[in-house]
């Protein structure tokens, strides 16, 4: 079957050299995944106050803290799958903005529940607007990771995409400071003020959104969507034209002649069926990891004697676990997130994922096999937060990057939201799974263990079944076009008349 010719506006964003308008893109995706993080994570930080102030002083009970964890990640379920539809439907950049103001309203929200001394009211009313939020951040993955992936270069697509995802880290380190600087200045007050504090912290998750609006807004519509769903390659011409600073050929024709096979079409299944499953499977397996030892780093901490079961000073041990907390996440979670950006274009994203999934298991082991003499003496609690960090440093330089790149890349522009999406949700699933776990398994952490190196097991063999996408085109990758295609000689003389350098596939 033969082949169409690669539009000259998507060649000129195949080989545009790297400018402004990348990192300003890189800033304003990125901004949402800052968001996301932060408001995913900054709750696990703040769970103990509100079980100071609402259950007597004691630890909040096991079940009510499963419940608030798991209700923004069962939001981010419905959250993917709905706007990811959305967005192949009716444009990355539409969607785009909806997401992010029903963020910034379910994060005041979160700090408005209703009752100040009724502990029903208030878990149910958090539990309600985190399951929103959690819908708002779900939506967040689809749209950021495509309009990335569509805006990016070939040659550097890959470290724009992890620099965007790598915003996550930023989120996780500013929660931790916003926590501690908010529990430092309450520390000393009455014990009423314990409120405050966890409100605020959840209801700063609004102001990075809010200051991020305008520029989305600002952003035009990916010239992939434009000319490859709507049909409109001259709009898409123009818009890139002012985007990149150059002028672009106008189209004689819209490439009306593309396949146009849905999700559910057998052409679908024979062409990026093995792509779906094996995307699906490998985020799935990754976020029973990530978000089990993430969410419940505190407790799995307490455990080996690295913080102190209870404090009667609930602030001060909430000032404890967000320094731990930030450590890790200044150690071990934005190195790995670096090298991601500094390697993925240069190694692959196959291999990375492969070391990723491996090299957690090596350290998976390495607590669970000697786990008793972790208990054992209290000098070692040091050595297991090493090996701890070090998880989080090999998912973030593998499977926690390339899990999110991936889908992105490999189907074609009119399903390519849908599909991110549809991966992204049964990764969500799976953090659900692994939050669920810990709740059951978290007095035999070394069970837990072994199951998660079964995961990471799992990962590695679907894995194997991806195709490496560093260097090409996404039309290429996704077989619209012929692999090797040069480009036509109109585009050619408009790139090098603005010192764009073309570089063969």
């Amino acid at each position: 079957m033969a082949r169409n010719q690669q539009l000259r506006v998507l060649q000129a964003l195949d080989v545009a050299r790297t400018q402004l308008y990348h990192f300003m893109a890189i800033g304003i995706a990125g901004m949402g995944f800052f968001t996301d993080a932060y408001d995913l994570f900054s709750l696990s930080l703040v769970v103990d106050l509100i079980g100071h102030r609402y259950y007597t002083g004691g630890p909040i009970p096991t079940y009510i803290s499963v419940y608030i964890n798991a209700a923004a990640l069962c939001g981010t379920v419905p959250g993917q799958l709905v706007f990811g539809w959305l967005g192949d439907k009716m444009g990355r950049k539409r969607i785009y903005g909806v997401t992010l103001l029903l963020m910034v309203f379910c994060s005041l929200a979160s700090g408005f529940t209703f009752g100040k001394s009724n502990y029903k009211s208030v878990v149910i009313t958090l539990c309600f607007f985190r399951f929103w939020l959690g819908v708002s951040i779900g939506g967040d993955y689809p749209l950021s990771a495509t309009i990335m992936s569509e805006y990016a270069n070939k040659r550097t697509r890959g470290a724009f995409m992890s620099a965007v995802f790598a915003m996550q880290g930023f989120g996780n380190v500013v929660a931790g400071l916003v926590g501690m600087i908010t529990s430092q200045v309450f520390r000393k007050s009455s014990p009423g003020n314990i409120d405050v504090v966890w409100r605020i912290v959840l209801m700063f998750g609004a102001v990075p959104a809010l200051l991020t609006y305008y520029w989305r807004m600002k952003m035009p519509e990916t010239a992939r969507y434009t000319a490859l769903i709507a049909k409109d390659a001259n709009m898409a011409a123009a818009d890139m034209s002012a985007v990149l600073s150059m002028h672009i050929v106008p189209e004689e024709d819209n490439l009306g002649s593309h396949d146009q096979y849905g999700l559910f079409s057998s052409e679908f299944r024979q062409r990026h069926g093995l792509h779906l499953l094996s995307t699906t499977v490998c985020w799935f397996v990754l976020d029973v990891t990530f978000y089990s030892l993430n969410l419940c780093m505190k407790d799995i901490f307490t455990t080996v004697g690295l913080l102190k079961g209870h404090d009667d000073e609930v602030c001060k041990r909430t000032i404890d676990i967000t320094a731990v907390h930030m450590a890790i996440a200044a150690g071990c979670t934005l190195p790995g997130y670096f090298f991601a950006v500094a390697f993925i274009d240069r190694i692959g994203r196959v291999k990375i994922q492969l070391l990723g999934f491996t090299m957690m298991t090596v350290f998976q082991l390495c607590l669970a096999i000697p786990y008793d003499k972790w208990l054992e003496c209290n000098n070692n609690k040091y050595g297991f937060a090493v090996m701890y960090g070090f998880i989080f440093f090999f998912a973030n330089f593998g499977p926690n990057t390339t899990t999110f790149i991936f889908p992105a890349e490999l189907f074609p522009a009119r399903l390519r939201s849908t599909c991110h999406g549809i991966s992204g949700a049964v990764g969500k699933i799976g953090a659900i799974f692994g939050v669920l776990a810990f709740s059951f398994l978290r007095c035999r952490f070394k069970i837990l263990l072994f199951v998660l190196v079964g995961c990471n097991l799992v990962g590695i063999v679907f894995t194997l079944l991806l195709p490496e996408t560093k260097g090409k085109s996404l039309e290429e990758i996704t077989g619209e076009i012929e692999e090797g295609q040069p480009l036509d000689d109109a585009a050619a003389v408009v790139n090098a008349a603005d010192g764009i350098h073309v570089v063969p596939v």
